[in-house]
């Protein structure tokens, strides 16, 4: 037996996500080098401003008698001789006040730029998310929940687009400043610049602890927040069943304490941030200290000037603010490489079901469906359908029927291709569907499950879901034939009447009709229906099982039923039980055969007709 591959390391891993996101980063270097390019100049302008009010102390001193050494003058610029000593001092504030107004400018446009650059990374990354969401398999949704997903869209794209503002700019910003702050103190006084640095090494020290210290927190943070997104997802879409049963109280207590973890995890990153902080601002205050001390002895020996010194103490300020947002970053890429580790998860995903390299590209389809020997488990170990094998002639009804779990459901959702069998193979027209075009595929398949979906758009939009280039002739036909006509022509404005959330003003019998004309719109060779008459009262179902033997005519259906019926329409009877067929035939040769059929069935008395087809008589 071959040794287990090695797993990566956290370490590695890690380093893996920053190449990913520096790659990232790379798609959008033209706004990053403009926002850099900016910040050089506010860099440029904020030292050129300094250096001018260091001069001009200097200046005053020197003409006040209170200096001996004249001021050093930046970059040549000596003012005339002719030139008083208010000129002198009234062109230097001018200086400053016109490099700080092209700074406030440039800070400006800054902003914008950072700001575009934030919202076309978050922009574009949750549009990859959101496309790579819609090319997974069915697989994918049942191992995550929707509170996951919905949070790496919204929270964690965020993170990812911290690395590149808030990472990977600010260091780049910082590194930049510290240099040219470092050259700039080395060049007033290289000895008092590397005493007051002697301390600096201990902030690499602390941040890299902190770092350390801080990761497992953040991870833990996200997987809470998950939760409390889940549970309001939840909450919000169970709001009828909690109020049904009086559990307001319950379900706020519940959120009360997701809400709580949240807010005790967040606690716990905010008291290591909170103790970091204090050690960064100590060691901050040591090299101060330690400029107060040797600085002002130098000032006192005469060997730098006050102007020079009060440069010096602002350039060393601004030196350990930059060092110090060292914790904001080591913060941030904390935080990023969670997110980001999350967003990739779903950008690495496997698509189980594609579109192979070359498809077979049939114009259509006539409807036959055969299964062989097919078997399909969600996890290993579990098996849910188990060496199915039939086969439907194009045209022929086939009925599934089978207690809850059985595999009815599942069988059903292999012809689409909303997952592909484990062993064996479905068939259409004699061709491996795996061989066929998944789009083509699906749209030769009109489908109605068991709860019926709508979108908060009109009725009309919501018929030609499928089929948006449909006319309203076309679409009222469909409606016809799902017996929807009738209802929708009630509504305020007819078709055109917009829906609330999942179609909360409809009864529920009205968005099943509904789901029945999306699908008919189609003009489907297969149609699969699971169980449409389940949420249907006896009145209505008489309408529906009319517009289902009009939806029927000339497509291969199949469809779980339990009332009989639904059940004595179709041409062919399954029945599942454990995930294998049992009994297979109709209606009548079923009843004869006396076995689990006939138990179902006779369970199945729910409403006068079928006491008639069991010939039991009127109810009493």
């Amino acid at each position: 037996m071959s040794a287990p591959e090695p797993q990566p390391t956290s370490e590695s891993s890690n380093l893996l996500l920053i190449r990913r996101l520096l790659a990232l980063s790379w798609a959008y270097r033209a706004r990053c080098v403009l926002v850099l390019a900016l910040q050089i100049a506010l860099l440029v302008l904020g030292l050129a401003g300094l250096s001018f009010i260091g001069v001009g102390i200097d200046f005053i001193n020197h003409e006040l008698g209170k200096a001996l050494r004249a001021p050093r003058w930046p970059f040549g610029l000596r003012p005339p001789l002719a030139w008083s000593h208010l000129e002198v001092t009234f062109a230097i504030g001018i200086g400053v006040l016109a490099m700080a107004a092209v700074r406030n400018i440039i800070n400006y446009f800054n902003a914008i730029a950072v700001a575009r650059l934030i919202q076309e990374i978050i922009i574009s990354l949750r549009s990859q998310v959101y496309d790579k969401l819609q090319r997974l398999s069915f697989r994918f949704f049942d191992a995550n929940a929707s509170g996951s997903l919905i949070n790496r869209v919204t929270g964690d794209v965020q993170s990812v687009r911290m690395f590149v503002d808030g990472v990977l700019m600010q260091s780049v910003i910082m590194m930049l400043s510290l240099a040219v702050y470092l050259a700039y103190m080395l060049s007033l006084h290289p000895v008092l610049a590397m005493t007051c640095l002697m301390p600096v090494p201990l902030l690499y020290l602390a941040t890299s602890s902190f770092s350390r210290w801080v990761r497992p927190a953040y991870a833990a943070n996200r997987e809470h927040y998950d939760t409390m997104v889940l549970a309001l997802s939840e909450g919000v879409q169970g709001m009828q069943v909690t109020k049904a049963f009086t559990r307001e109280a319950e379900e706020r207590a519940k959120f009360a304490a997701v809400n709580a973890t949240v807010l005790k995890q967040q606690h716990n990153i905010f008291w290591r941030v909170s103790l970091f902080t204090p050690t960064v601002e100590t060691i901050n205050l040591a090299i101060m200290v330690i400029l107060l001390a040797f600085g002002g002895w130098l000032v006192a020996q005469d060997e730098i000037s006050i102007g020079d010194f009060f440069v010096f103490f602002t350039l060393l300020q601004q030196f350990c603010g930059q060092v110090s947002s060292i914790a904001g970053i080591a913060n941030n890429i904390q935080q990023s490489l969670i997110g980001a580790r999350r967003v990739f998860e779903v950008l690495d995903a496997p698509i189980e079901v594609e579109t192979p390299p070359d498809p077979v590209q049939p114009e259509r389809i006539a409807g036959a469906v055969r299964f062989e020997d097919v078997s399909f488990h969600y996890r290993p170990g579990e098996p849910v359908l188990h060496d199915v094998a039939f086969e439907a002639a194009p045209g022929q009804c086939i009925a599934i029927l089978g207690a809850t779990g059985s595999g009815k459901s599942t069988l059903m959702s292999l012809i689409p291709r909303f997952y592909d069998p484990i062993a064996g193979r479905v068939l259409i027209d004699g061709v491996d569907i795996r061989h066929l075009p998944v789009d083509f595929l699906r749209r030769q398949i009109g489908l109605v499950f068991q709860e019926s979906f709508l979108f908060s758009s009109t009725i009309a939009a919501n018929i030609a879901f499928g089929h948006p280039e449909a006319t309203r002739e076309q679409i009222e036909n469909a409606a016809r034939i799902a017996a929807a006509h009738g209802f929708i022509s009630e509504q305020p404005k007819g078709y055109d009447t917009v829906l609330g959330e999942s179609g909360v003003n409809l009864s529920g019998g009205q968005r099943q009709r509904l789901a029945i004309a999306r699908a008919v719109l189609l003009e489907p060779r297969i149609l699969l229906l699971d169980d449409p008459t389940t949420a249907i009262d006896p009145e209505t179902e008489h309408e529906i099982l009319e517009a289902m033997d009009n939806a029927i005519a000339g497509r291969t259906t199949f469809v779980i039923a339990n009332r009989l019926s639904t059940l004595r329409r179709a041409d062919v009877i399954l029945v599942l039980e454990d995930g294998r067929i049992v009994e297979r035939g109709t209606h009548e040769e079923l009843m004869r055969a006396g076995g689990h059929y006939l138990a179902v069935a006779r369970a199945q008395l729910i409403d006068e007709e079928s006491r008639r087809i069991l010939g039991s008589g009127p109810a009493p």
